[in-house]
């Protein structure tokens, strides 16, 4: 079990991810990527969670040696609400709340944070956490071996419109 699952206050990239994203660009390590790299690690971090999301793929994170930061960073910042959003409803969802429900103020205290720095509360972490290393095995399982940011995205984008609501 990852100290994440215990109850880390923290973004969790697993070693295997960081490894992963690091041959595409990741912040200082440069990569092989010829089309740009990601400026934080917390951009590959989102993506991953939003493709363990749409897919509904989630499991216990791997571990991760090095820290990573409790509150979106970079680009990802700009779009901490639409993303707290996104993430909140998948938590509802999950606790089977689908309509107006008066549980609805009791879930947000479990999930975000009131009098820290950080956004989420343990159990916000917990989920998300999930959610990126599910979406990560997605990504290495169904894309394989990259090293490209435009292929990486590219092929991100299909994964996408694929999952895209009406079909």
């Amino acid at each position: 079990m990852s100290e994440n699952s215990k109850g880390i206050r923290r973004f969790h990239l697993s070693d295997d991810a960081r490894s992963y994203f690091e041959k595409i660009g990741v912040e200082r390590n440069k990569g092989n990527s010829n089309s740009g790299m990601f400026s934080a690690y917390v951009e590959p971090y989102y993506l991953c969670m939003i493709i363990g999301i749409i897919n509904d793929t989630a499991r216990a994170p791997d571990p991760m040696a090095k820290d990573m930061v409790s509150t979106w960073k970079s680009s990802a910042k700009q779009y901490e609400k639409e993303i707290s959003g996104i993430v909140f409803y998948k938590f509802c969802l999950k606790k089977g709340i689908t309509k107006q429900d008066d549980r609805i103020l009791k879930l947000m205290e479990n999930f975000f944070t009131v009098d820290r720095a950080e956004v989420y509360e343990k159990e916000g972490f917990l989920m998300m956490n999930k959610f990126a290393q599910g979406g990560f095995d997605y990504i290495r399982d169904n894309l394989g071996p990259c090293n490209q940011l435009a292929d990486f995205l590219i092929w991100y984008l299909n994964e996408l419109e694929d999952c895209s609501v009406g079909e």
